[in-house]
């Protein structure tokens, strides 16, 4: 699995609930904006390997105490932001700087480092 997927699992695992409200706060502003690119990532992505792979922990990692500390609907909003997200960092060479971004913004809400930019960032 790649660096910065394996980061952004870890990232999740480490999100409390106030983090976790900050993404759901953000996933809903962002609305429709983005179902077009998600769609599209989506197609590219489904036979990935490591799309699945990280899918499924995505969802387990639903399954852990801060996530639900949250109420369902925002466990979903954020379990949503989250696949967003992943999508962005699996499918950021295809996507572009406008669709990354509009993918990755969400969960940039409580994980900055997915708009630096950069490798590393001044947040770890």
């Amino acid at each position: 699995m790649r660096v910065d997927v394996k980061r952004l699992l870890e990232d999740l695992r480490l999100l409390g609930p106030a983090g976790l409200e900050r993404v759901v706060h953000a996933w809903r502003d962002a609305g429709d904006a983005e179902d077009q690119v998600r769609t599209r990532a989506e197609k590219r992505a489904e036979n990935d390997p490591e799309w699945r792979e990280a899918e499924e922990e995505v969802f387990r990692i639903a399954h852990g105490e801060a996530w639900l500390a949250i109420p369902q609907t925002d466990r979903d909003s954020a379990v949503d932001a989250a696949l967003d997200a992943l999508l962005a960092v699996l499918e950021r060479e295809k996507l572009g700087a406008s669709a990354y971004r509009q993918l990755a913004a969400p969960m940039a809400a409580a994980l900055p480092w997915l708009l630096s930019g950069e490798a590393e960032d001044l947040y770890r």
